[in-house]
């Protein structure tokens, strides 16, 4: 089982890990007297954090370096399959937005369903990438909304809602006006439903992957709307002043079947 609490630190928390720098010889009279340094390294997006170093950073993140699902991919070579409709019933209101450095993210309490066939997930969060971390036939898009929804024995589905540069989008603008401009937690004024992040054409682009922060949990259904949102510059601009680019680098398919339920003309 993943707790709540567990999922919401995959989707935005952070992940430190204590890493051993080599010894140090430090000099002290006609002697040298070895000390071991230690500092301590926060996965993010660049630097000695950056997602190439994932894998080394901790133990945990070891699916980071040798996972074979992983994702973001460029959505590419799918096939219409026999895909499962899709239905969103949101109801309940957001209780926070966290500014959590790496991504801000929003959280909702249970009673917002995601519905697949006969399977049923309860929205967790919703968390901003700036650019978008999936290409859709190798286009990327400025602004990709994460929905993370999971099961009560464990199983995860992200639904990706893809945005590009148009007129502004009302729930963006309230997730905006809600985060804090520093690290940490601030309660939602105001609505902030995500039933306003619903597209009319519920048809979706579906694989197998992970998740796309540390530890890399494997595997995740993801689901990749066909429809594709609008933002505004200003929005996307925004949000990338509070966490900077927050995308992880396209993953190698490794043989993996993208399936979609319809097109983007219609369902």
């Amino acid at each position: 089982m993943i707790s709540r609490s567990v999922t919401r630190l995959v989707g935005g928390a952070l992940i430190a890990a204590i890493v051993a720098l080599p010894l140090v010889l430090v000099a002290c009279g006609s002697e040298e007297v070895v000390e071991e340094v230690e500092t301590s390294v926060e996965w993010g997006y660049s630097g000695a954090g950056g997602p190439e170093n994932w894998a080394s950073i901790s133990a945990d993140n070891e699916r980071c370096g040798s996972g074979t699902q992983q994702s973001p991919i460029n959505v590419t070579g799918y096939a219409k399959g026999d895909s499962p409709p899709i239905s969103f019933s949101y109801r309940k209101e957001a209780e926070a937005v966290t500014n959590a450095r790496t991504a801000v993210t929003v959280d909702y309490p249970t009673g917002n369903r995601l519905g697949l066939s006969e399977r049923t997930y309860q929205l967790e969060t919703v968390t901003a990438h700036t650019p978008s971390e999936h290409h859709v036939d190798g286009q990327s898009y400025p602004l990709e909304l994460q929905l993370l929804h999971s099961q009560t024995f464990g199983d995860v589905a992200v639904v990706s809602m893809l945005f590009e540069i148009g007129d502004a989008n009302p729930l963006v603008q309230e997730i905006i006006d809600n985060m804090p401009s520093e690290v940490g937690t601030s309660e939602v004024t105001g609505v902030l439903n995500a039933r306003g992040l619903m597209t009319k054409d519920l048809g979706y682009y579906s694989y197998k992957g992970s998740m796309t922060k540390p530890p890399c949990a494997e595997p995740v259904d993801w689901f990749v709307m066909l429809e594709v949102g609008t933002v505004s510059q200003a929005q996307v601009d925004a949000l990338q002043n509070v966490t900077g680019a927050n995308n992880r680098p396209l993953q190698p398919l490794n043989g993996r079947e993208v399936a979609t339920s319809g097109s983007r003309s219609g369902p």
